[in-house]
Parts: C-alpha cells; structure tokens; sequence
C-alpha cells in the first residue's frame, strides 16, 4: 500500500486501568467467533497518498432501539465545544426561499427520534443502491449490526431473492445482507456503534512493541504460550528474581547468624585445645567434594546424539537494540494462520470495540472483529483542541501556536506594549484585520480587544471562492501555508480551524505535500482503517484503525480527524489534511454529502453533490 497516514505519533501517556471484565464470557466468546468470521470476508484500506481507496473499513453501528438522527448539519457537541453555524446567507434567500423553507421542515422532521421499524445490517459492509438492483454503483453503505429506518415489506426481483428493502432516507438494501430481525446474533453481537456524542467515535488502543499478536479468536493458554513465547520469559524471569532475592535473603540471614555466633565463640586463650583440631577440607592437599552426577535430564540429552537445527525466529524476536526494523505489511502476515491474522510493530493502533478478560488477562476485541491483548496496548487520550465559529465582524481568525505566549495590550500611538495576560497554546480568536508594529514586532488586534503576537501564531486566509459556486453554496477553504482551514457559506466563513497537511520535502521518497487544487468531496466514512509501508528504507509500516470522520476528496487524499498527534498548525501528515477529531467531527457533519441515520459512509451523486474544497498555499 501507498503510505498515506500521518507518520508522526504523539501517543498520550497510559490510560488509568481498565473497568471490570464482563460477568460472563458465553456472549463474549460467540459475538468474538461471529464478528471475526464475518471480519475476513472483506479488509478494506484506504488513506492519504496514491491511488483512490477501494471502500472503507470494517466497523459495524449502532444497537438501538430508537434512531435518533444524527443532525445533518453537525453532531451533538461535548460540553463546551463550538458548533459550525448553517444558516444560509441573507443574499441567497430571496432566491431560494420557498427551497429553504422546505428543506428546514425535512430537517426538523429528521430530527425526531425515529421509532419505526429497522433494519440490521448482516454484512462487513452492507452495500446501499440507488436501485433494486446489483451494480458497482452504491449509494454507501451500513456496517455490520446497524441498524436504519426501512419500510419492512420488501419487494423480490431476479436481483435479489429475499427481497429489497426501500430505506426511508433513500437507497435500496438486498435481503441477502439485511434482515428486519433484530434479535438475529449476527446484529444483537455486531459491533457497537460509533459514539458521536464523544470526542472520538471508538476508544483507540497503542501497540507498544513490535510482534503483538491480533488472534482471530480468543486464544487459549497453550496458544498464549505458543504464539507470545515472550509470557514465558518474563515468567522466568520474575521466577529468577525471585529466587535471586529469596537467595539473597537467606545469605543475609547466614550472615546474621555467623555474627551471632562468633560473638558466642570462646576467646583464643580459652580455646587452645581446639586449635590441634582436623585441617579445614579447604587446605591444601585435604580430599574434595565428589563431583555431583549428571541428572538424568542431562544424561538423556548426551545420549540424544547431535542437536536438531532449529527453525530461524521470526522477525520479531531478532531484534537488536539500535538496529533498524525493516519489516512491509505483508511480512507482518507471514505468521498468520487459523489463530493468528497478523502481527504489529510498535506504533499501530487498533479500535477496541469491547475490553474482556480471558484466562488471567484483559483483552480488547477490535472493531475488525480481532482480538488483542491489552498488557502490550494503551488506551490514547484524544487531543481535545478546537476552532471556533467565525465571530461576526471578524475579518479573519487567528491562533496562537507558539507553546508560551501572551495577550498584550498597546497604547494608541502604537510605542509601548505589555503583557495582558497568557495565551494558551491553540487560543482561537478572531481577528479585526488591524496590525501594529512595535520596535519591528508586528501584532494582531483581536475582536476580543488585545493584540496578538504575529511570530506566535497563524491566521486564516481564505483564497477566492470556487468559480462554479451556486449562490450560499458551501464550501471548504485550506490554506497550507496558514496551516488553516475555513467553512463557508457563499460568501460568509462560519467556522475555522487549525490543520496539519502533508509533510514536505526536497527528498522526492519523503516528499508527502497534500495536492492542491479545487475538488468535491467524493465519499465520507465516519471512520475508516488507513494503513501503509514505510516510503523508504528504515521506516516502519503503519496502521491506524478507523481513522475518524473521513472525507474523501481527491483519490486517497482526505479531511480526516488524528488522535494521534496534537502538533495541528506544523506539517505531519503523509498527505492527507490532518485535523483535530473535534474539527474533523464539525466539518464532517457539516460538509455534504449528508450521512442518513444509521449509515456508516455515504457517496456524493448528483443529486446529494460533495462539498467543494479548496486546496492552495
């Protein structure tokens, strides 16, 4: 695969331990074999560089009762976020006013809690048709447990013998894929549904070292032993410090009692009669110890003839301090076999759908349907930053990236500047368009009243607007030199945020700058799995499981949330435009298409077109 996922990680420190096990492991064991059966029927890859990525991962939604919608404009926030503003510019009105007002009845409408009859998504991916008919063609699709709204009485054709489903939000689903059962195993233990009142749509789990299984099901103790032979030498290991210090302890102890006892020994001149006593055995020409005989372990290991020549240890337990680990995706499934599907390298993450244990251990079981042992993993804590919406009046927004920075105040004349108060690192604020220079220092005025250093912070420059826009029309400004990116209505920007684009460089192999140009969003996944080999040698190979709120926008490059960094406003990524998850989630929800209820990925069609995104420096 073409690398195309930020390389730079900044995992967040370990997690606090994990809540109790489950209180039985029947359920858990059928919906691990149910999911992982399902899960290697289709793996898909998609990410930031190179060719356009066949589909989107394997994660399954929600299991609900009730359907309330996730509104089309933009998800419910966590408390104290900003949410993207949608109302449509007073000069587009007139034109399209009686178009407005209907479009505000559907959405209020789409708003309500759904309480209908559902359907299950039975498939990895539950392909979505414009027609009651198998094509390439789809309109997205549902993962495997979703559920959506559906008129249940479906209609059989030569395409599909157990009958179509009309989705209420549009789309066709076949039978053989989908059923209205919800008590169906395959969609009561399908995977849990994204949670878009967080800040991230799973928990994310860091692998910290190389060769960490992913086990297809849960594995035994004698699986533990043979596919993780690393338990058994930390096992003997704490065996050997054990003994060590136990050892230690009793020669301690000895030592205690000879000082004990030479206190209690009778003075020279009281014992001379026992100075005629037998020479030590440790003199000179005194008789030694016979040797100890063989155990018969080792007599039968001397008999055994010459030793058998082991098979060579796989890559991951050759490995030597300070030497580089040159390792492709596909190596990393060499092991793979009925209870192994690959290994990982340090760096790798995974979705963790549900966290169980099993035989004296915590396991995550992944939204892929894998299973992985969580004593080598971490749960990541999420970076929390986030844009604003453009305040009115602002002329531009800008943010403070410097680490240590300031508010300061300057008099009228424009000659002497102090400290306000701090200004914390990715302060955002907007900014009324006036500067100042003070002893060759330029400063911004802020619409809040102080003045913001330029050389501590960026701010937003939109470019000119797409030359096919409608009228309100919206669309997406990215500015790679501010390292920017603003949601517009026609002509009035609405939100702004911080981004990390693809990393330059004058290396053509480590060159990964994010293509510019004007573009339509293509398709749009609330999370997708972005996996990739190292561009040249050296570099470890990546995989990132369920990337969040992904938009597709030009072949593999995407907006997309990283939870893996917080460095947003510097260049990071393999190409794609990296943003904040709590960015990311506004701009997805905001941006068409719009992602019906329950759907996991939807694709723009001509009807349902892509948000317009503009690329430039």
């Amino acid at each position: 695969m073409n690398s195309r996922v930020p390389a730079g990680r900044e995992p967040a420190p370990p997690p606090p331990p994990e809540g109790k096990a489950p209180s039985t492991l029947a359920a858990s064991a059928l919906g691990f074999a149910v999911a992982a059966g399902l899960a290697g029927a289709v793996a898909w890859a998609s990410g930031c560089h190179g060719d356009a990525p066949p589909g989107a991962s394997v994660d399954k939604p929600a299991r609900t009762s009730q359907l309330p919608a996730p509104p089309p404009t933009t998800p419910p926030a966590p408390k104290g976020s900003a949410r993207v503003a949608t109302a449509t510019p007073a000069d587009s009105r007139d034109a399209g006013a009686d178009a407005a007002a209907d479009a505000s009845a559907e959405v209020a409408e789409a708003e309500k809690p759904y309480t209908g009859p559902l359907l299950g998504a039975l498939a990895v991916q539950t392909p979505v048709y414009p027609t009651m008919e198998s094509s390439k063609k789809r309109l997205g699709y549902i993962r495997l447990g979703g559920k959506v709204p559906v008129d249940p009485n479906p209609t059989k054709n030569a395409s599909c013998q157990q009958g179509w489903y009309r989705l209420v939000d549009g789309g066709y689903v076949c039978g053989k894929y989908a059923t209205t059962d919800l008590n169906n195993p395959q969609v009561r233990m399908g995977i849990t549904a994204p949670n878009l009142e967080e800040v991230l749509p799973y928990r994310y789990a860091y692998n910290t070292a190389h060769g960490t299984p992913l086990y297809r099901s849960v594995p035994s103790k004698e699986d533990m032993i043979k596919y993780e032979p690393y338990l058994e030498m930390a096992k003997k290991a704490r065996k050997k410090k054990k003994a060590e210090e136990e050892a230690e302890s009793a020669k301690d102890e000895a030592a205690k009692d000879q000082t004990a006892s030479a206190a209690a020994t009778p003075s020279p001149s009281a014992s001379a009669a026992g100075d005629t006593a037998a020479p030590a055995a440790s003199q000179e020409g005194a008789p030694s110890a016979p040797s100890p005989m063989p155990s018969a372990e080792v007599a039968a290991m001397l008999d055994a003839g010459p030793a058998v020549e082991e098979p060579p240890k796989p890559w991951w337990q050759q490995l030597e301090p300070g030497k580089p680990v040159n390792v492709t995706l596909k190596e990393l499934e060499s092991d793979a076999d009925g209870t192994v599907a690959k290994r990982m390298v340090k760096g790798f993450f995974v979705a963790v759908d549900k966290t169980f244990g099993w035989n004296g251990r915590l396991w995550y079981k992944t939204t892929a349907g894998l299973v992985a042992p969580s004593d080598r993993m971490y749960i990541v804590k999420p970076p929390t930053s986030q844009g604003i919406d453009v305040p009115e009046g602002a002329k531009q927004v800008g943010f403070i990236l410097a680490t240590k920075s300031s508010k300061f105040e300057i008099d009228d004349e424009h000659k002497n500047v102090k400290v306000k108060g701090p200004a914390p690192r990715f302060t955002a604020v907007g900014l009324t368009g006036v500067t100042a220079t003070v002893k060759s220092v330029v400063y911004r005025q802020t619409t809040e009243g102080w003045w913001m250093k330029g050389v501590d912070a960026t701010y937003t420059e939109p470019g000119p607007p797409p030359a096919d826009l409608a009228p309100g029309e919206k669309w997406i400004d990215v500015n790679l030199t501010r390292k920017t990116i603003v949601a517009i209505e026609g002509d009035k920007p609405v939100y702004a945020a911080l981004v990390s684009p693809g990393r330059k460089s004058s290396n053509k192999a480590k060159d990964h700058s994010t293509i510019k140009g004007t573009f339509r969003i293509r398709e749009k996944h609330i999370a997708v799995t972005m996996d990739g080999d190292g561009t040249v040698a050296g570099d470890l190979p990546y995989s990132i499981e369920d990337v969040p709120y992904v938009a597709y926008f030009e072949g593999s490059y995407a907006l997309h949330g990283a939870f893996w960094h917080s460095n947003f406003g510097r260049e990071m990524s393999h190409g794609c435009v990296n943003l904040s998850p709590l960015d990311a989630k506004k701009i997805f929800f905001w941006a068409e298409p719009r992602l019906p209820r329950g759907w996991h990925a939807v694709w723009s069609t001509p009807e349902n077109r892509g948000t317009l995104v503009v690329v430039h420096e």
